[in-house]
């Protein structure tokens, strides 16, 4: 009896990364550490829109302390991530994030909390991010492997959206009822949570630092924009990464503004679109992890569905559908997301593949720094429903740029 096809059920199959302690335990870790992070998201929003004064320009500044570190180190994030053991670099990013969410929680207990105190410890996390990033996308290959990288990505995303779709239900509930400051105390705790898992993981056999070392000797951004020039499906991806990060994903600065001037939503009805948000981008996450090789194609679509279904939700003409239009909003952006992540894992060497995140992750935010400045400047002249619909008009015609440039179409493979 043939045993190869039980065997090879055991390593594609849909939940086959579930049967590794190692997933097992980082992806529970994640989950705990996502509700944590979204409530946290919800608070900062909160927090800025009313020390702001509802301001669309200081609301879209906060992209600048959240991305800018991103931008200026992310290449260096990502030479890290490829020269040293990721689990340590987790360990010292999971640890510096629960110190900074307890900073925060005595800000805010203390108050009353000023726009620059936000911003501060925005950017300061947003330093850590650099390292954290890449660090968590090598450390799941290495605990997987490549065969299982789509699924286990899936997996992964879609438990990490489940906390996602809690923690503004938990979050708005908190500060309808209880003091902000209690948020960020809880994150802090998420953050420790994450750490102590990541204690109990040995480094991966797969870890690849010891040859990711050598690799490249011209710089973090530098390598990896060399390697985007050599695959050009590298190239088509991260294009359509600033494109999605800079006009097309936005929901921070959208729904915050959309919340404020367009429905006056109480707290629980601001944090209710962004578990909507969250919603969409766990079915997405479901759907891309059954793509164990995503093509160029398949990217490029996703990218185009976020301009798509942003368009429509600035057509919106009430809250209760707003809220609806926004599931597949996030499952688009989801899509993109996860299909991007794993087709650049994939199609870049194994020795380059953390500054090739790094460059992906530094033009996806660092471009959402400059379109975040520039949408919030256009929804105080035009409103934000306008910016919705010319954003997502705008991001549909630039992916299609993109794939007439590198001849991308269904039944082509871009090598």
């Amino acid at each position: 009896m043939d045993s190869r096809p039980a065997e090879a059920s055991r390593t594609t199959g849909a939940l086959s990364p579930l049967r590794l302690r190692g997933f097992r335990h980082l992806a529970m870790g994640q989950l705990v550490s996502s509700l944590g992070n979204a409530m946290y998201k919800v608070a900062q929003s909160w927090l800025l829109a009313a020390s702001a004064g509802g301001n669309g320009s200081l609301v879209g500044l906060l992209a600048a302390f959240q991305l800018g570190p991103l931008l200026l180190f992310g290449g260096r994030g990502g030479r890290i991530a490829d020269q040293y053991r990721r689990r340590r670099l987790l360990i010292a990013t999971q640890s510096t994030h629960a110190a900074l969410s307890a900073m925060f929680a005595v800000v805010v207990f203390l108050g009353p909390v000023r726009v620059w105190e936000i911003y501060l410890l925005t950017f300061a996390a947003g330093l850590v991010t650099v390292v954290d990033n890449p660090a968590r996308q090598r450390f799941l290959t290495d605990l997987v492997g490549e065969t299982r990288l789509s699924r286990a990505l899936g997996l992964y995303t879609a438990l990490l959206n489940t906390g996602q779709i809690l923690g503004p239900l938990v979050a708005g509930l908190i500060v309808g009822w209880a003091h902000v400051g209690w948020i960020f105390v809880l994150d802090a705790a998420t953050f420790a949570c994450m750490t102590a898992v990541l204690l109990t993981l040995p480094d991966p056999a797969t870890d690849d630092t010891a040859t990711a070392a050598g690799a490249g000797r011209g710089g973090g951004l530098r390598d990896a924009l060399a390697e985007a020039g050599r695959v050009p499906r590298l190239a088509a991806v991260v294009l359509a990464s600033g494109v999605v990060g800079s006009i097309g994903v936005q929901f921070t600065l959208t729904n915050t503004l959309m919340a404020t001037r367009a429905f006056g939503l109480t707290a629980t009805g601001f944090a209710s679109l962004a578990m909507a948000v969250t919603v969409g981008c766990l079915l997405g996450a479901l759907v891309a992890g059954r793509a164990a090789s995503p093509s160029p194609v398949t990217v490029l679509a996703a990218a185009a569905a976020t301009g798509l279904t942003g368009a429509v939700c600035g057509l919106a003409p009430n809250y209760p559908v707003f809220l609806v239009l926004l599931v597949p909003a996030g499952f688009a952006s989801m899509l993109f997301t996860t299909c991007s992540a794993v087709l650049l894992q994939l199609s870049a060497a194994p020795g380059l593949r953390g500054r090739v995140i790094a460059l992906q992750t530094t033009v996806f935010y660092g471009s959402g720094l400059v379109g975040a400045l520039l949408l919030g400047v256009c929804a105080d002249r035009f409103g934000p429903r306008a910016v919705l619909v010319g954003a997502g008009v705008a991001t549909m015609a630039a992916c299609a740029a993109i794939g007439a440039r590198y001849r991308i179409r269904p039944g082509t493979e871009q090598r």
